[in-house]
């Protein structure tokens, strides 16, 4: 968790994008689409990701170089970035498709995984990747309960398991940080203890340790969050023990996440670090810049209720997450980080809405 400092006593700029299944995805590319066009994308010096912020994250990573050769354009972006993401979007992937899956030979957890290398990694290791910006994929130990790094620096994190193989594929870590048991089987790999022993883990969902993505942007100045949690379910449904017990751990996850949201939104009133802070579950009121894109509060509040989940999702429901993730973007920003930036005339897919 991010303790408050002096943000001029700290340099660099984390993107910090949180998990929620392809919702949170199509949220957060909307949200980096924004970032773009503001001009900020290009300054960001680490970025950080946990379950489906982690996809995006790896995907950013990876195409870093043909986003800096375009100056970071949102045309580049919707090509590079949200492109491959819609397309990987339109497949379900919690459960074996019929017609892929099951004749795939081998497990769940390598069958997500050749989807996602195939359709946005494409073989890459975190030693591909550039220096700058740092990418920092986030998951939990099952065993200890202990956050777990895999990144592009080699460098020991107090309280953190950190993983720097070079030879690592980003696709397998993005696997260990989307893992939730028993949707998805926690990701087994072996780490050194430290004294030249191999140790066992379990890998699961990075949110269950570190919901917004903030572990690694401790000494970053700069914050950009985007939070793609979905608006917690109703205690009315739970029935049965295996429902209850589900409903416990998603009422235990979503006081973690208030928790450090909380934490994260006084360090901005503190003024302990720049940047700013948005939700999927936010509406419009929640922000003193004016709104000029029309985004009703009822509209928000049917995205917010889509279940975390990976499946295939149409073409009219991918295009209203990225325009709102694009839109209350576009309203932090102008609310807590500049408010002279030039106002957004329409919706990425203006014929859409919200």
């Amino acid at each position: 968790m991010i303790m408050p400092n002096d943000a001029s006593a700290r340099t660099g700029v984390a993107l910090c994008l949180s998990g929620g299944g392809y919702r949170a995805v199509l949220f957060n590319a909307g949200s980096v689409l924004r970032l773009a066009e503001a001009g900020l994308l290009g300054s960001t010096t680490r970025l950080c990701g946990v379950s489906g912020g982690a996809i995006v994250a790896g995907l950013l990573a990876v195409q870093w170089g043909r986003l800096a050769a375009e100056q970071f354009a949102p045309a580049a972006v919707l090509r590079e970035v949200i492109g491959p993401l819609r397309a990987l979007a339109s497949r379900t992937l919690d459960g074996r498709s019929v017609v892929g899956g099951l004749l795939f030979p081998r497990s769940l957890t390598e069958w997500i995984s050749h989807n996602f290398d195939r359709a946005l990694y494409h073989g890459v290791q975190f030693g591909d990747l550039a220096v700058q910006p740092g990418l920092s994929i986030g998951a939990s130990q099952l065993n200890s309960g202990t956050p777990v790094l895999f990144s592009t620096e080699a460098r020991k994190r107090e309280g953190t398991i950190s993983i720097g193989d070079p030879t690592y594929p980003i696709t397998d870590a993005v696997c260990a940080s989307i893992s939730m048991p028993p949707a998805f089987p926690a990701l087994r790999v072996s780490e050194s203890d430290g004294a030249g022993d191999a140790m066992a883990m379990q890998l699961a969902d990075g949110a269950l340790c570190n919901p917004l993505a903030l572990v690694d942007a401790d000494d970053c100045g700069t914050l950009w969050v985007s939070d793609g949690a979905g608006a917690p379910g109703h205690l009315a449904s739970v029935d049965g023990k295996t429902d209850q017990s589900a409903r416990a751990n998603e009422v235990l996850l979503e006081a973690l996440r208030a928790a450090r949201a909380h934490s994260l939104q006084e360090g901005f009133r503190e003024r302990h670090y720049a940047g700013a802070y948005w939700s999927l579950r936010a509406t419009t009121a929640d922000y003193p810049a004016d709104t000029c894109l029309v985004c009703p509060p009822a509209r928000a509040a049917e995205l917010a209720a889509l279940p975390t989940r990976f499946a295939g999702m149409d073409p009219a429901l991918q295009e209203r997450l990225v325009n709102w993730g694009y839109a209350i973007c576009d309203l932090a920003l102008r609310s807590w980080h500049d408010d002279t930036l030039v106002r957004p005339a329409e919706f990425p897919y203006r014929d859409r809405g919200l």
